[in-house]
């Protein structure tokens, strides 16, 4: 198999990657992952109506079987017939429109900005009803430094699911691929809770979802160290990779510190880059839940969140420069 067979997607990927970023959420036309709920709320309907209780474990399983075979399985039929039908040219450009609406870089952003916009006017009633739309956990009345911190754990945490997963299941199976990956992550969104409604239906969706996102969380703490080095503040002790102490050795001891195995990675390495504590207790609906912190030093202000912002936006640049040395690998390779 040649380079350019390993790297078909990789046009795709970057094509993708930049008409998200240019055009976020605005191509809503037969969004995947809105069908992707509907399905998921009614095939869970079903099940709850017709399956006994003592028996909603195993027919668990049939939400991800049933969810990431329609989506996965019918977006390569729809691109075989395409292509069939119209020319591989055609195909290439749904993949590219369906890469836009998969990918969710630009809607990140825009979100956590809807957050520091109002937390750095004083606005921390707009700061908290803003933060409840990407966090799970209660808001009603957080400091500016919890607000803060909620915003980066979500920001960093869908780092990876939301930018650095679904590239890598682009680029390894082309859309397919990242429809089985998106279809499991909304799956896991909606019944993935480990509560009294969910813990027996869901579990199945928590634990495909967990495995799929197991590479990349861990490319993506690694890429954050490679990626954002350059763009610390000088002088910053952060900024030494190496050694003991460093930041990555710090990133490294706290990448655990999360009740989801592969959270932790990507929130740690913000932690340990910028020199401050994230993680520990939240409440949710009403009711305190205690976590361990990820990292050492101070809680985070509005002036991390400010940079956490800034750096994210580095981390994709980044991707989008790398996507655009593997489109030329590709092209010399022959594609």
């Amino acid at each position: 198999m040649s380079g350019a067979d390993l790297l078909a997607q990789a046009p795709v990927a970057l094509f993708g990657l930049g008409g998200d970023l240019l055009l976020g959420e605005r191509l809503g036309f037969l969004h995947p992952v809105l069908l992707m709920g509907r399905m998921a709320t009614a095939v869970e309907s079903v099940l709850r109506s017709s399956v006994p209780p003592r028996w909603l474990r195993p027919a668990g399983i049939l939400l991800p079987v049933l969810l990431c075979g329609t989506f996965g399985g019918g977006s390569w039929l729809i691109l075989r017939l395409v292509s069939h039908a119209l020319g591989a040219g055609a195909a290439a450009l749904l993949s590219v429109f369906w890469a836009i609406q998969l990918l969710a870089a630009r809607s990140l952003s825009d979100h956590v900005l809807a957050v520091l916009a109002p937390l750095l006017s004083g606005d921390g009633e707009g700061a908290r009803r803003a933060l409840s739309r990407i966090v799970g956990r209660d808001t009603a009345d957080l400091s500016e430094n919890a607000i803060a911190r909620g915003a980066l754990e979500s920001l960093w945490e869908n780092a990876n699911d939301a930018v650095v997963a679904p590239l890598f299941f682009l680029l390894l199976g082309g859309v397919p691929c990242l429809m089985v990956y998106k279809a499991a992550s909304t799956l896991d969104s909606m019944v993935g809770y480990r509560n009294e409604r969910y813990l027996r239906i869901g579990w199945a969706s928590a634990r495909l979802d967990d495995l799929l996102a197991f590479i990349p969380a861990r490319l993506t703490f690694l890429l954050m160290f490679l990626f954002l080095v350059p763009f610390l503040p000088e002088g910053n002790a952060s900024c030494r990779l190496w050694g003991r102490g460093s930041c990555l050795a710090r990133g490294w001891r706290f990448r655990r510190a999360h009740p989801s195995p592969n959270s932790g990675y990507p929130i740690a390495a913000f932690a340990a880059l910028r020199g401050i504590r994230l993680g520990g207790g939240a409440r949710y609906f009403g009711q305190w839940v205690e976590k361990p912190p990820i990292g050492e030093g101070p809680e985070p202000t509005p002036v991390d969140l400010v940079a956490g912002l800034f750096l994210f936006r580095m981390f994709v640049f980044s991707l989008l420069v790398l996507l655009c040395f593997l489109v030329l690998f590709w092209w010399r390779s022959g594609g």
